[in-house]
């Protein structure tokens, strides 16, 4: 942990905000560094351990790193493929050009691929491998779902299906498509023309959490190895349900149109629906069988481009909407705040536009319900529009100033470059030779463009989220909070969210929606107005939350209806038909049974 801590720290506080998301709970790196007892001969990497294992978060701590290239426990290299497992011999695939794998590849590339693999279980005992592709989605091979399927008695239940994630966690799951094999390669018949497009013997599964998030994905949006002849090859399984180590071998491709690949990996019942991977790591297809002595793997050119697949991960990929900290249903679900995700939602998709933020205003600012929460869900919507093993794209920098901040641009500036970038005035307006309003202003541009040229060297988006101050700003700080809510939005690379500040004087454009933004010639902020939550707020939860978790399912109105007025029941609106705020608790707990029971989850 010491040495993840060292080598990774930005990864684990990453991690930290994905596994816990709750912000009544929350637990950041900083939070647990407050509870380290030197005197005990206690460090941090000691105390967040310890942590982990409280909350029984190790194995989804170690599969987030693993997922993210920062494996906290790494293997040396010459471990990483199983030893004296022989490779199937008995096939004519030739001798690939190149016998030996690049190491710095294999070593970012085996922490991934035991994180993203799986175990698809039927009343829990395995029936094959598996892999993420998305969020909440694995990919499987078809046929192992022959028992799930398989004609039973009258009033036989069929058996649950779930996956065996890759620390042994098991996770209810349903099969979402599924795109059937030949009956013939039963047999060891290969399908025929005008057979083979439809009938790869693929599955795509759906579990009700965002694992993907944690566990790490394959990328499905790369194109598919194009090569002739023999190439050095390695099988992501779990042969016999048991954990391995990887496998090198040779697979043969003859030319384009092939509906199968023959490979010489040795497997076993279990292995089927296991990702393959070419020389360089890029995905193969998966493993469907041994027929007569003959490994196959389905390649992924096959069913690459089937629109359904690529609808399925796509909607599961990149979703608008935000209803719950981490698509988890037992998770903080978010009711009404539409504006604030609709914003957010403009400004990942668009990032020329000029929609640069969102101001989020009270309309009681007595109560500050709703602002922390925000900061949370600005977290929750960026991490989730994110892949695992890609440079993180977005940044976010949470400023919570207070009457004694006296100096918020040096702040600003430790917290988002280093202390060793105090801002200071830029030449010809430094203290005594300007107003102080003029060497405020020039302090803050030239902050704000050292922010910005950093942001873009990083290539990434910062949100700067500054909190609302409780018992407001010294003089001089409400001067440079003027000056920076005026100069950040007018970079590309920079966001800014204000949570309250209704009674300060700020000049940032400001727009009543999306729209305006789009024709706007400065850039500005979006006011959201966060208060009371109305019926239409609920059921747009519903069916968002709907849409993520079984997009396939028909909800008709008067079922919406139903689940509706049973998650508002009990609970009275006022004239115009708002309800308080101080219901969400009742109405979170009654909609959250209400999913469960349109889902045939258990409660």
């Amino acid at each position: 942990m010491r040495k993840a801590l060292a080598l990774h720290e930005a990864t684990i506080r990453r991690a930290l905000t994905a596994l816990f998301p709750s912000p009544d709970a929350p637990l950041s790196l900083d939070a647990i560094a407050l509870g380290v007892e030197e005197e005990d001969d206690e460090d941090l990497a000691d105390v967040l351990l310890a942590t982990l294992h409280q909350f029984g978060k190790v194995p989804h701590f170690i599969s987030y790193l693993r997922a993210r290239g920062a494996d906290p426990m790494p293997r040396k290299r010459n471990r990483i493929f199983a030893e004296n497992i022989a490779r199937f011999t008995r096939i004519e695939i030739g001798e690939p050009p190149n016998r030996d794998f690049d190491f710095d590849a294999l070593g970012a590339f085996a922490p991934r691929a035991e994180a993203f693999r799986c175990r698809i279980a039927l009343d829990n005992t395995p029936e094959g491998s598996g892999a993420f592709v998305a969020p909440n989605l694995v990919l499987t091979a078809s046929h192992v779902l022959d028992r799930f399927y398989a004609q039973r008695p009258d009033n036989t239940p069929p058996p649950r299906l779930g996956i065996i994630a890759s620390d042994g966690i098991h996770y209810p799951a349903s099969c979402v498509q599924k795109w059937p094999y030949f009956e013939g390669e039963i047999d060891g018949d290969l399908p025929p023309n005008g057979v083979a497009d439809t009938h790869v013997d693929v599955a795509l599964l759906r579990v009700f959490m965002p694992l993907g998030q944690v566990y790490g994905r394959i990328d499905t949006d790369c194109t598919p190895p194009d090569f002739f002849g023999p190439e050095l090859f390695t099988l992501v399984h779990y042969p016999d349900g048991r954990e391995s180590g990887f496998i090198s071998g040779s697979i043969r491709r003859d030319g384009p149109g092939v509906s199968r690949l023959p490979h010489d990996i040795d497997t076993e019942g279990g292995s089927s629906g296991g990702p393959g991977f070419d020389r360089n790591f890029n995905f193969l297809g998966i493993h469907q069988g041994r027929w007569k002595n003959v490994r196959r793997l389905v390649p992924f050119e096959r069913f690459c481009q089937e629109p359904k697949f690529r609808e399925l991960i796509a909607q599961n990929s990149k979703l608008r909407t935000l209803w719950s900290l981490d698509r988890n249903i037992e998770g903080p679900l978010i009711i009404g705040r539409r504006q604030f995700i609709t914003a957010l939602a403009a400004m990942v998709d668009k990032p020329e536009s000029r929609l640069r933020g969102v101001w989020i205003r009270r309309e009681d600012t007595s109560s500050i319900s709703g602002l922390g929460f925000s900061f949370d869900m600005l977290q929750a919507y960026l991490i989730q529009h994110g892949s695992p093993d890609a440079h993180p794209p977005h940044r976010c920098i949470r400023i919570s100033p207070t009457l004694r901040t006296t100096d918020l641009l040096s702040d600003l500036a430790v917290l988002a470059l280093g202390a060793e970038h105090a801002s200071t005035a830029s030449g010809g307006t430094s203290s005594g030779e300007a107003t102080g309003v003029a060497e405020q202003d020039s302090r803050a541009s030239t902050l704000i463009r050292a922010l910005q040229e950093q942001a873009m060297k990083d290539g990434q988006t910062w949100w700067f989220f500054f909190d609302n101050p409780p018992n407001g700003l010294s003089p001089e700080a409400q001067v440079q909070f003027e000056h920076i809510a005026r100069h950040l939005p007018t970079q590309t690379n920079l966001r800014l969210i204000l949570a309250g500040y209704e009674t300060y004087r700020l000049a940032p454009l400001r727009f009543g929606n999306v729209m305006e933004a789009e024709t706007a010639r400065r850039a500005g902020l979006l006011l959201e107005e966060l208060g009371p939550f109305t019926r239409g707020d609920v059921e747009a939860t519903i069916n968002a939350m709907i849409t993520s978790l079984s997009p396939e399912s028909d909800l008709l109105l008067p079922r919406l209806n139903e689940m509706t007025d049973r998650s508002l029941q009990g609970l009275v609106a006022d004239a115009t038909g708002e309800f308080s705020g101080s219901d969400l608790g009742t109405v979170t707990t009654q909609l959250r049974q209400q999913i469960k029971a349109f889902l045939g989850i258990a409660a």
